[in-house]
């Protein structure tokens, strides 16, 4: 009974979200946070009821009302989100040109032969001068959502959900319901994935099966596809070793074949993402959290550098442990929640889908920080251009949210460190099929 009334409750949420995002005018900064910290309260106390041994909910349960708030986000529109133009910008030129690569938006707006729905998505392109920055597998996949259903955000938002419910999936085969249930009705993951059709879910999906597949011993097919995920955002590129450690020229031929025969169509033309990768790398800056404070004794060059080589060695010491602790078993895998954490810190930019690398994983082991991270993430949103104010850059967070937001994420953090020693122990994790991690 707790359940079904959560999931309704859950229900009415999403879809007062739905209701405010289809307005003319979109959905009030203020009624988004109200309706997202609701909800994440909610699965707060679902979660801990279950942990508490008073509540139990099956897979239809988690499944059911997974799939429930997902149709109601598609009938949404995204939230404080303009990227999805890029989306179906992409997907219009790809089709038309042969490459969306190397096409800044900006030359298209006089004497383009793009359809009247294209056109309509190009006048609010953000950064049209910058060509697209998406890899060559979401490339695809926004050619064919243009395809089978031209300029439309909600086809690309089914695509997204259809991809999202198969992650929901796997993580039921190796984790505990109750941690499925943190992610299958996460209020970011809704709002990011589903509602604001933010493709990043496409990529760790990917990630994540080819994790499965190499605990079951298909090593070549998870380095497919795990090279898969790579070339649909960069970001799998820091899992990627984990597959070609110790592996034969026949396994590194398979990735670098893939990744090839994905690229060379638009290398042959001239272009691909990398160019604006690496400005993307050399001047982007958003919601920092080390960046943030390295700024204040560090040029902007600097700083960027400084994190790099503190990602570097981190990942690079964890990944010597790791494989000093794992010899032979295919099963172990690396703590990518960590791995991810790591990553997201000592960014330059964190928006607030780049979490949704992070929660999948952190299923498999559930830490207070990253879901805490979740939530207060939120906060990210409270900037000039959504509080419509004159007084604070558009791409800034309010100086207020941003200390909430911060603290928050370093309580959870420490709370963690003291009390969480099963989320916060251990470098491996075990994946067998039929077997959940305690």
């Amino acid at each position: 009974m707790v359940h079904m009334l959560a999931g309704g409750l859950l229900a009415v949420i999403y879809a007062v979200m739905a209701f405010y995002s289809s307005l003319d005018t979109g959905m009030p900064l203020s009624v988004f946070v109200q309706a997202y910290t609701l909800a994440a309260m909610v699965v707060a106390v679902v979660y801990i009821l279950q942990t508490l041994g008073n509540l139990t909910i099956s897979f239809r349960m988690v499944f059911i009302w997974a799939v429930i708030f997902r149709m109601i986000a598609i009938v949404g529109s995204p939230i404080l989100e303009d990227d999805f133009h890029r989306y179906l910008l992409d997907g219009c030129v790809f089709v038309a040109t042969g490459s969306p690569y190397g096409i800044a938006p900006s030359t298209l707006f006089a004497g383009s032969d793009l359809s009247p729905e294209c056109q309509a998505t190009l006048n609010w392109v953000n950064n049209p001068d910058l060509p697209t920055i998406y890899g060559p597998v979401l490339q695809y996949v926004f050619a064919f959502a243009h395809l089978v259903s031209p300029a439309d955000i909600n086809f690309l938002q089914v695509i997204l959900a259809s991809v999202d419910l198969v992650l929901i999936w796997m993580l039921t085969k190796v984790a505990p319901l109750r941690y499925v249930m943190l992610y299958a009705w996460c209020p970011l993951i809704i709002k990011e994935t589903v509602f604001t059709a933010h493709p990043d879910g496409i990529g760790v999906t990917l990630l994540f099966a080819a994790f499965l597949l190499r605990s079951r011993g298909q090593s070549m097919l998870a380095i497919l596809v795990a090279t898969l995920a790579c070339c649909a955002k960069v970001f799998a590129l820091v899992a990627l070793p984990y597959f070609l450690f110790r592996k034969g020229l026949k396994h590194w031929a398979l990735a670098f074949l893939a990744a090839f025969l994905l690229y060379i169509p638009f290398v042959l033309q001239g272009h691909t993402d990398m160019l604006v990768l690496g400005l993307f790398a050399r001047e982007w800056n958003f919601n920092p959290l080390v960046f943030e404070a390295l700024q204040a004794f560090f040029t902007d060059r600097s700083s960027r550098l400084i994190c790099l080589s503190l990602f570097v060695a981190l990942w690079t010491c964890y990944f010597y442990w790791f494989h000093q602790q794992n010899h032979d078993s295919s099963s172990a895998m690396p703590r990518m929640d960590w791995i991810y954490g790591m990553f997201l810190v000592l960014n330059p930019v964190i928006n607030a889908w780049y979490l949704v690398w992070l929660l999948p994983f952190a299923v498999l082991r559930p830490t207070f920080v990253a879901w805490t991270a979740s939530f207060a993430v939120v906060f990210s949103y409270i900037t000039g251009l959504n509080l419509m104010s004159a007084n604070l850059p558009a791409y800034e967070v309010h100086y207020l949210a941003y200390m909430l937001e911060v603290l928050l994420i370093a309580a959870a953090f420490l709370i963690d460190l003291v009390f969480n020693r099963s989320g916060m122990a251990g470098g491996t994790i075990r994946l067998a099929r039929g077997q959940h991690q305690p």
